[in-house]
């Protein structure tokens, strides 16, 4: 086992609301139509995270190496012992998954039996109208592991921000069934509006639903002072750093979780496109108060996600 090295800490079972698990395919891939792109770059390569490649240096994915540890990860991605497996080997508790409306009810009837180890957020698109509503409540009902709903507005098209009129009976369920919202904030990485993914749009959102739980994540940045400044405003709203090494988090969120954040910023691992041996030891050299690393590490998405204990 693999545990994250916490000066004077306990080991702590962790929480990842965030781990790509893609059953039924032999790779990731991105959710959102073709049409949404209009680059050559980005139409050359969706749907594969390729999309995003632009951001990176090309020297880190083009080597047998590289080659060879993405194999690794679709292996375990597409096999969902390996993937238990691998939650264990890092001590994680729970992890988080995405679903879509859309995906047959043998998929959710699959992950049933591990429901102490995976905990689903559910795609839900906005123009889909009530029949998307209709089946959100049917999942819900059935599927007690559905702990939230995910909105990642560059996946939506028609572009849609976060305050659109066609998002709030999303939110309005969401409140009624007691699921979280698990939405993506600041620039997106493929090459959409980046509008769309604004955080102040969550200001009247969580005006307008004082009771709705919502997490940003992947960052908000160049955002992210209002995102910071959000989450002192409003209490029923989180932040989780996915898409994000832990070297890497915004200064701004690094200096609320030492000081008034501790409840309200969880960890996140993003795998695979980050590996966990990357970001445990990263994390290690954070100098977070002892009462704060149990809650960023599993606290605070117990909390939001209304997990077991």
């Amino acid at each position: 086992m693999v545990q994250l090295t916490l000066p004077g800490e306990a080991p702590v079972k962790l929480i990842d609301p965030f781990v790509q698990l893609f059953l039924g395919k032999d790779h990731l891939t991105i959710p959102g139509p073709r049409e949404a792109y209009r680059d050559e770059y980005s139409l050359a390569r969706w749907p594969s995270p390729d999309v995003v490649g632009y951001l990176f240096r090309k020297s880190f994915a083009d080597t047998p190496e590289a080659r060879a540890a993405q194999d690794e990860k679709n292996r375990i991605g597409s096999n969902l012992d390996l993937w238990l497996a691998q939650l264990d080997r890092y001590n994680i508790a729970m992890g988080g998954v995405g679903l879509s409306c859309d995906d047959p009810d043998e998929t959710f009837d699959r992950l049933s039996p591990h429901a102490d180890r995976i905990f689903v957020t559910l795609r839900v698109d906005p123009h889909s109208g009530m029949r998307g509503i209709r089946r959100l409540g049917d999942l819900a009902s059935r599927y007690k592991f559905i702990r939230s709903v995910q909105m990642s507005p560059f996946s939506i098209y028609p572009f849609l921000h976060l305050n659109s009129k066609e998002m709030y009976p999303v939110y309005a369920k969401c409140v009624e069934l007691d699921l979280a919202v698990f939405v993506n904030v600041g620039f997106p990485g493929p090459r959409i509006p980046a509008w769309t993914q604004d955080p102040i749009h969550l200001d009247e959102v969580c005006w307008f639903f004082p009771d709705l739980r919502v997490v940003m994540r992947h960052g908000g940045e160049p955002w992210e002072d209002v995102c910071v400044k959000m989450l002192l405003r409003w209490e029923h709203l989180y932040y989780a750093p996915t898409a994000m090494a832990p070297r890497h988090y915004p200064q701004a969120i690094k200096d609320y979780l030492r000081t008034r954040g501790g409840d309200k910023i969880m960890f996140a691992g993003y795998w695979p496109a980050l590996s966990y041996d990357r970001v445990f030891a990263e994390l290690s050299e954070y100098d977070l108060k002892p009462e704060t690393w149990p809650r960023f590490l599993a606290g605070n998405a117990r909390r939001a996600f209304r997990l077991p204990e």
